[in-house]
């Protein structure tokens, strides 16, 4: 016996095509970065070896070099808000002398994935228009859930239309699961 799908190819397909956008729009920066970092770290080990024009020496007290915040350690370290990458170093008494490339790619794009992030869960509230994750979800939970409470026009047949009362939602035994329209106050 053949069971009918329930719902027809064209539905499926277009819930298929907006659960994929979706995804897209909330996990596709992360592959984007992803590739735009593996690509930065690739024009600096390129660029270390062939001694580039971003390569400068770093002079630092045994306290700073204790302090930087490493990425990857004893390759990459992040140094005043700009990430570098290792190419040499020196030790004389209690400074450090690093050979370093800057990775001024690799730099803007942490800081475009951090402004992204920023941004989207946590935009400033003060421009005009501007709305976070949270707040999109809870209007969108106020406007698309079921009301506790319905309106039911009766009307008369002479004179204005209005609303005779109101019914109460345990008294029509409606699934809570029923699409309801926003209710406008």
């Amino acid at each position: 016996m053949r069971v009918k799908p329930r719902y027809s190819i064209v539905v499926r397909t277009i819930a298929m095509a907006m659960l994929f956008a979706m995804f897209h729009y909330m996990v596709g920066y992360r592959l984007i970065y992803s590739l735009g970092v593996l690509h930065a770290k690739e024009e600096a080990k390129e660029s270390i070896g062939e001694k580039g024009n971003n390569i400068k020496t770093l002079t630092l007290t045994a306290s700073e070099f204790d302090s930087l915040k490493w990425t990857e350690k004893g390759k990459e370290f992040v140094y005043n808000n700009d990430m570098y990458d290792m190419a040499g170093i020196q030790r004389s008494g209690d400074n450090y002398t690093i050979t370093v490339f800057c990775d001024v790619d690799e730099t803007n794009w942490v800081a475009s994935l951090h402004n992204y992030e920023k941004e989207f869960f946590h935009p400033d509230q003060s421009a005009k228009g501007t709305k976070s994750a949270e707040s999109i979800m809870s209007s969108f939970q106020k406007d698309f859930t079921p009301p506790t409470e319905f309106k039911v026009p009766f009307f008369s047949s002479k004179g204005p239309s209005q609303p005779i009362f109101a019914v109460q939602q345990h008294i029509l035994k409606i699934s809570t699961s029923i699409w309801h329209p926003p209710v406008n106050c």
